[in-house]
């Protein structure tokens, strides 16, 4: 297998639909932002997502910790003795845009592709309609495919619903969590400020019952053993006075 040179890429303008040489890129394509997208929600509130058609120009954003599928503009017609290899720029990588789709186009195929891309920065990675964010490569293989072994199956030239089916919730991800939990914990620190007048009454209120309470179980118990302890004074201080006439 040899990957295709500039040269042969320029030379081979059937293999991109819409061809042209200024978009060749060393020895890759580069494949543009298509009119149409697809991303998870981007809030716990449940607001699903669909399908989302854009405009020339039009600008769209990827929240940090969200999935998205990605439709190109161009269409790409890979001949049947040659296979491509796909990925996004590296502009858009370093803002951490992750491909996860796959990586590579069989023999035979012609549509448009659909990159599957995660936002694993901590900020949201906007994107405009016609963007140059995708490259593809041309590699020969060592013959022509058979039929048998081109590609079979439905080119991608939308974003089928198949595809987005049950994503359309938030995917909970580390950052959108710890904001979460810090929103929480502020919203929790201001409820108790707010409460912490009545908070420091009631314990007051609360203080002065319990010595109140301990106060009167002491009287109560003083004058029930009262009887008692008078009974038992008086008689230790017989036992004293009949001690100290035994010694005169």
């Amino acid at each position: 297998m040899s990957f295709w040179s500039g040269e042969k890429l320029a030379a081979n303008q059937a293999v991109v639909t819409g061809f042209s040489p200024a978009h060749v890129d060393a020895n890759a394509y580069n494949l543009h932002m298509g009119n149409c997208f697809f991303r998870t929600a981007d809030d716990a509130g449940g607001q699903e997502q669909k399908k989302t058609p854009l405009s020339r120009g039009e600008a769209f954003i990827i929240p940090a910790g969200q999935f998205a599928f990605l439709l190109s503009q161009e269409t790409v017609n890979v001949p049947p003795d040659a296979m491509a290899f796909i990925s996004m720029r590296t502009g858009i990588k370093f803002k951490g845009l992750i491909n996860v789709s796959g990586f590579h186009v069989d023999p035979g195929y012609s549509g448009k592709l659909v990159y599957a891309v995660y936002n694993a920065s901590p900020s949201p990675v906007q994107i405009c309609e016609g963007d140059p964010i995708f490259k593809i490569w041309f590699a020969d293989i060592d013959r022509k495919s058979d039929p048998k072994y081109l590609f079979v199956g439905h080119a991608q030239n939308d974003i089928s619903n198949d595809l987005i089916r049950g994503m359309s919730k938030e995917i909970y991800s580390l950052q959108s969590l710890a904001e979460k939990m810090r929103t929480l914990e502020n919203s929790i620190n201001i409820k108790l400020a707010e409460q912490k007048p009545t908070i420091d009454q009631l314990t007051f209120v609360w203080r002065a019952i319990t010595l109140g309470v301990v106060a009167t179980i002491l009287v109560a118990i003083l004058a029930i053993a009262w009887p008692s302890i008078h009974t038992l004074g008086s008689a230790l201080a017989s036992w004293i006075s009949s001690i100290s006439k035994i010694k005169q």
